[in-house]
């Protein structure tokens, strides 16, 4: 019952606040939004470091930050001041370049076992969440961003939530598919997908200025980026069974942490503003 309450509370609450905060604050070139995507990176690079510390040795969590936060950073400045798109492709050389750098300071302790591990930890953390993190930036700086935004925080959520719910509902008998993540059902995939096809349907008939055309483009960028929201939330599974832990911190009721509630968000965000550039040339 309290995780029921809680997973109800972040729809009816939680998630109305997220899309508010785009829809109903584009000042400032949508500052707001863009401070909220720092901090929530913020969270997710700590708990990311220390996913990755069950198992492996990485920098101190100060060099993590400065390494994954600087796509971020960068894509924020374009959008809300901006600043030159190349600031984003120099912040990707630069985030690389530390971490190479950081382990050459390392390599003078004249042991080199765990070098590898925080090499590629370093790599991990710049784009997991560094550079998946800032296509919600880079989106803000489309024309009528406040619906196309609005369209897919709550096309993800909606995907996530009515999984969930059709999966309690119906998946008792399905389970299993997924090792990854067993409590997963076909009842629940079939759910999400039902979710962000309602949610996208329900855009292109309100907002027909901004998905015009026919519906099988929606229907395309509905069921891909139901797709990559499903994906990105057993991928995080897979890492979190990988270091052994359940959550990925306990920030947030009924979730866990920041990345328990972002994973869906990381890889559904990049095949969003793909497809959205291509279908509709958002």
């Amino acid at each position: 019952m309290k995780k029921l309450i809680e997973r109800l509370l972040l729809f009816f609450v939680g998630m109305p606040l997220i899309v508010a905060s785009v829809f109903l604050f584009p000042q400032k070139n949508y500052l707001l939004l863009n401070i909220e995507l720092l901090i929530f990176a913020g969270f997710a690079v700590a708990e990311m470091r220390n996913l990755l510390a069950k198992k492996h040795q990485t920098y101190p969590l100060p060099i993590l930050l400065a390494i994954g936060l600087a796509i971020p950073l960068a894509s924020a400045l374009y959008a809300v001041f901006g600043l030159p798109y190349r600031l984003i492709t120099f912040a990707i050389a630069i985030a690389a370049v530390l971490t190479l750098f950081v382990e050459f300071i390392y390599s003078f302790s004249g042991s080199f076992d765990r070098s590898l591990d925080r090499i590629a930890t370093g790599f991990a953390v710049l784009l997991y969440p560094g550079y998946l993190a800032m296509y919600l930036s880079v989106m803000t700086k489309w024309d009528d961003a406040g619906v196309i935004l609005s369209t897919f925080l709550v096309m993800v959520f909606g995907c996530d939530s009515i999984a969930w719910l059709f999966g309690v509902l119906f998946g008792k008998g399905n389970r299993g598919l997924v090792p990854a993540s067993p409590n997963k059902s076909l009842a629940g995939f079939a759910g999400g997908y039902a979710g962000a096809f309602a949610v996208g349907y329900a855009a292109a008939a309100l907002f027909p200025n901004v998905f015009s055309g026919s519906l099988w483009k929606m229907a395309v960028l509905a069921g891909l980026t139901a797709t990559a929201s499903i994906v990105g939330d057993i991928i995080e599974s897979i890492m979190k069974r990988s270091a052994g832990i359940k959550d990925s911190g306990n920030l947030i009721p009924g979730r866990g942490g920041v990345l328990d509630s972002i994973d869906s968000i990381l890889l559904a965000a990049p095949v969003f503003y793909i497809l959205g550039d291509f279908l509709y040339g958002l």
